[in-house]
């Protein structure tokens, strides 16, 4: 059975950022309360790629939502996130119609995020090890439908 070794060098300062990025995760998304899971009940209807029309005044605004992800993989914007000043509460707003109310819970087990590299024939002995990037301590729950923005 193969198996790997995980750097692990970083968690010390992962654990004490207190939810701020360390400069070798300049390109992860996070929170003020650091990278947590967004669970939703439910199943959200995305594109999954960018068209390939060209913008115009009409389309401008469903167009700006794409955006690329280090040059590579297109990713769209589906919505805004606010979190409540006591950090309990966050309502997620997709699209101008719908909005969800959810809560904000510490993770049982927490989870750690690892960077697996991809085999090129190139690549260094430190660039062929499995980085231990962040820990997952929380995650924000949106058990009901949506509802209407009036």
């Amino acid at each position: 059975m193969p198996t790997a070794s995980i750097d692990c060098s970083q968690a010390k300062d992962i654990l004490n950022s207190d939810g701020q990025l360390l400069p070798h995760q300049d390109n992860l998304i996070s929170t003020p309360l650091g990278l947590t899971i967004l669970e939703i009940q439910g199943e959200l209807n995305l594109p999954t790629h960018v068209p390939n029309v060209a913008i115009t005044e009409s389309n401008r605004e469903y167009i700006e939502n794409f955006i690329k992800v280090d040059e590579i993989y297109d990713a769209v914007k589906f919505g805004r996130l606010e979190i409540d000043a006591d950090e309990t509460k966050v309502t997620l707003f997709i699209g101008k119609s719908q909005r969800l109310i959810g809560n904000i819970v510490k993770l049982d087990h927490p989870l750690a995020v690892l960077r697996v590299p991809v085999k090129t024939d190139d690549m260094t002995d430190d660039d062929e090890k499995i980085r231990l990037v962040d820990i997952v301590k929380k995650k924000m729950i949106f058990k009901q439908r949506p509802l209407p923005i009036m």
